[in-house]
């Protein structure tokens, strides 16, 4: 492999965020979300690790489901978190007993008008505020209903999701769950209303089941400047010095020439771009660390390449490796420099860049 383009994924790392996320809702089972191919660190490699104790998989189609049977992911059940999109699905939904989240009419109807083998274990999926998927409050307690009175239903398991939970200043959240609670009144039934914000700041969302996404892979859902936590980050993105070469003051770099060299300076090209998942938005100074130091990025990103500004570096040289997101430098300040988050920058790391796994 001679364009040494890594990623390498902690998987260890990933069991212990797991594992911390259980922690702070020890009263709760915990679904581990890898949906997205486990936010681009690999499903196979991540649900095979953490499967002796997960408690749950989430992902968000039967294909994603049907990858990790393919696998051999037998013993930890899976949830649909989108459910079925054609009533053909429901055959493999019992085929292989997957769990499934219900959040439309027509969903139901599918359900009540099948015959299956193995009886379903349901979640409904109830809007309290997040305006996307869901049954509103005035459905809600008739679809229950329905659902309760179905013979072929062993579980319903009453959800929600937040849409602010990540903003401490915001008291949206709490008008979610006070309006679930309301929907839900005295029913029994299991609850699912915690994702990983939710999981580290609203204790009172914490119920049978939690749902720990993002901070599996430790990015912390929050914004960079809230208090540091205890996860782990479990992928670091490396690469390589290609070139080296000095400019002199006022000498510009890269597409549209956007960074001007304030001083004479040493720039070096590493074997990292668009192509591979790097985010084309990052901005001049957007960190990367090399040789025990702090470099920053000096100009536009390309299709292959990045420049980087390697004043204050020891000794670099061609061969160098670079890290652009990990345990030096986090994704989460890489996605404040690019104007993103740190779950695009995860999902978008393409085929090109190699995946090696660590545990």
């Amino acid at each position: 492999m001679a364009r040494n383009c890594v990623a390498s994924i902690n998987l260890n790392a990933i069991t212990n965020n797991y594992l911390y996320a259980k922690s702070l809702a020890p009263e709760s089972k915990a679904i581990a979300v890898i949906k997205g191919n486990a936010y681009g660190h690999g499903a196979v490699k991540v649900a095979s690790h953490l499967e002796p104790l997960a408690d749950c998989f989430g992902v968000a189609c039967i294909e994603e489901a049907l990858e990790l049977k393919s696998a051999g992911i037998s013993r930890t059940p899976i949830l649909l978190l989108e459910g079925v999109f054609e009533k053909s699905e429901l055959a493999l939904v019992d085929k292989y007993e997957l769990w499934m989240v219900v959040s439309n009419n027509l969903q139901i109807e599918w359900i009540l008008e099948s015959s299956p083998i193995n009886k379903y274990n349901i979640f409904v999926k109830i809007d309290t505020g997040m305006g996307r998927l869901g049954f509103k409050e005035d459905e809600s307690p008739k679809i229950i209903n329905d659902l309760e009175n179905c013979d072929h239903i062993n579980k319903i398991t009453l959800m929600t999701h937040f849409s602010s939970a990540d903003n401490h200043d915001s008291a949206f959240t709490e008008v979610q769950i006070d309006k679930f609670n309301n929907i839900v009144g005295n029913k029994q039934n299991d609850q699912s209303l915690a994702n990983s914000a939710a999981i580290m700041a609203w204790n009172n969302s914490h119920s049978a089941y939690t749902r720990p996404g993002i901070m599996l892979y430790g990015s912390s859902p929050f914004p960079l400047n809230e208090p540091l936590n205890n996860l782990t980050p479990a992928m670091t993105l490396e690469t390589s010095l290609i070139s080296l070469k000095k400019f002199k003051a006022g000498d510009k770099i890269g597409y549209g020439r956007r960074y001007v060299c304030k001083q004479d300076t040493l720039i070096g090209v590493a074997a990292i771009g668009y192509a591979d998942g790097y985010p084309r938005s990052a901005k001049d100074g957007t960190p990367v660390f090399i040789n025990g130091g702090i470099a920053r990025l000096a100009g536009r990103v390309s299709m292959d390449m990045i420049t980087v500004d390697l004043t204050g570096i020891k000794n670099p040289k061609i061969g160098d490796r670079l890290e652009l997101f990990g345990s030096n430098v986090s994704i989460d300040e890489v996605a404040n420099y690019c104007d993103t988050i740190s779950y695009e920058i995860f999902t978008q790391i393409t085929s090109r860049v190699y995946k090696t796994y660590v545990s």
